[in-house]
């Protein structure tokens, strides 16, 4: 049986199941993380197949092509692995995992959306004069990716070009406008290295043996410093000259309240942070899987109070069916391309390590500097080819000798992963971050990845080379 290429339409009806399904799907992570009910891995596996089946006709035919291989390595695996039941229930159980974390994520995004104080602060980050504006927009993309994800380089690049193009002369408002951009985008790749509710954090600590977040955040928080200093020491240094009779205007002053505008961001990060933190020292679950419990009761609570005195529950319950049954729904491609790419690399790699350790290829035999340098340059090499970097980990994760074998701790492989992750998410013309820049600043993909971000790039890979070596 062939897929259909062309994407069929979804119907209200269709919403409505797929709403279910996901629902079923979360619930059963969730459970299985909380109670460790052996039931729940049936119900989350269960639960996934059917949504990927479900959505799979309704998708392009690029996602499509995930699914194919997907069945195609399940096939394979039934027929010549001896142990294929195992190595398919780890590969599904990766899915489910990244779907339900996905899910919870979007809880978050559509509360923030709906709130007044976010946008107050994002025009506020926007308005800040020159001397600080590319500071203020890489540290709060960062803030604002705790609860936009991808979506804060779109509220957050929107109110820069809105601001830059208040500039009247053409040219100071496109250089305003590219600068402020690669602050946003630079900002949000840096909170990939370090923030719990980022899939590069979560991913990497789930695929390197005794990585936790809590083991790995203050390191992390170097590495974001790096990404966000080069970036501005490059700004400063390439900042274009302009001609004697060009004096850009001031920023916009701004709303009133000033750095208050901020309080709102910051409280709901301490929200979910610090539940997740204590969660974690109090039961040593992983930081990841808290996450999927935290992330949507904030959000629950926060659409509750921004509901109208009097009418909270019903706000809140006409918000969350809208969420479940229209704008989940909605989020299908990215669904399907995320739950088989971690699908296909967790079984890909689990697959081939004893394929590699048949054909005579010891890897613990490679220098560990060798080891821990590779995946900076490879992940974002692979991006260029299309490499979704959850594949690209889940797949080459299991290939590696494990921190153990190679003497060292879990920290440097760690930050070594998510480390490439950051920079193919700046570099790779596939990735949503690069893409959104691209068009909000109405350029070409190969434009923001190859010649905004090449030479950021480069210093970036050599500075978090040594780095991760140091930390040997």
């Amino acid at each position: 049986m062939t897929l259909r290429i062309s994407n069929l339409p979804a119907s209200p009806r269709h919403d409505r199941i797929t709403g279910a399904l996901l629902c079923l799907a979360v619930l059963g992570v969730v459970l299985g993380a909380f109670t460790g009910w052996a039931g729940a891995a049936w119900l989350a596996g269960g639960a996934t197949l059917a949504v990927i089946l479900w959505l799979t006709p309704t998708v392009r035919a690029g996602r499509q092509v995930f699914v194919l291989l997907g069945a195609a390595l399940a096939l394979y695996a039934l027929i010549a692995a001896p142990d294929a039941g195992p190595v398919l229930a780890a590969a599904l159980a990766q899915g489910s995992f990244i779907l339900a974390f996905f899910c919870a994520l979007a809880t978050l995004r559509h509360a923030a959306e709906l709130s007044d104080s976010i946008t107050r602060a994002a025009v506020y980050l926007a308005q800040q004069p020159p001397g600080r504006r590319y500071t203020a927009l890489t540290l709060g993309a960062q803030i604002f990716a705790l609860v936009l994800n991808y979506g804060s380089i779109s509220l957050l690049g929107t109110m820069a070009r809105s601001s830059a193009r208040s500039e009247p002369d053409p040219e100071i408002a496109r250089i305003r406008t590219r600068r402020m951009l690669l602050a946003v985008q630079r900002g949000f790749a840096a909170s990939l290295v370090w923030s719990p509710l980022a899939l590069a954090v979560v991913i990497s600590t789930t695929v390197i043996p005794g990585a936790t977040w809590g083991g790995v955040v203050l390191p992390s928080l170097v590495s974001a410093a790096l990404m966000s200093g080069i970036g501005w020491a490059l700004d400063r240094a390439f900042k274009p000259k302009l001609r004697p009779d060009q004096v850009p205007s001031r920023a916009d002053p701004g709303q009133s309240g000033g750095p208050r505008l901020l309080l709102p961001v910051l409280a709901l990060l301490a929200l979910i942070a610090l539940p997740v933190w204590g969660i974690h020292l109090g039961t040593g679950l992983p930081a990841s899987r808290i996450v999927l419990a935290v992330v949507p009761l904030v959000a629950a609570v926060w659409l509750w109070r921004m509901g109208p005195a009097g009418a909270r529950g019903r706000y809140l319950a006409q918000h969350s069916g809208a969420f479940l049954f229209s704008e989940l729904p909605a989020l299908r491609s990215e669904i399907v391309l995320l739950t088989m790419a971690g699908f296909l690399g967790t079984g890909a790699g689990t697959l081939l390590s004893p394929l590699v350790l048949a054909a005579g290829l010891d890897l613990t035999a490679l220098p560990v500097w060798l080891i821990l340098v590779l995946p900076i340059w490879l992940i974002p090499l692979g991006g260029q080819i299309g490499m979704n970097p959850i594949l690209f980990v889940s797949l080459f994760g299991p290939l590696l000798p494990t921190p153990e074998a190679l003497g060292i701790s879990p920290l440097p492989m760690v930050l070594a992963f998510t480390g490439g992750w950051a920079m193919s998410g700046v570099t790779s013309p596939f990735t949503a971050s690069v893409m959104l820049t691209a068009r909000l600043g109405d350029m070409e993909v190969s434009e923001v990845s190859h010649r905004w971000n090449g030479p950021y790039v480069l210093i970036l890979g050599l500075a978090l080379s040594a780095w991760v070596l140091l930390l040997v």
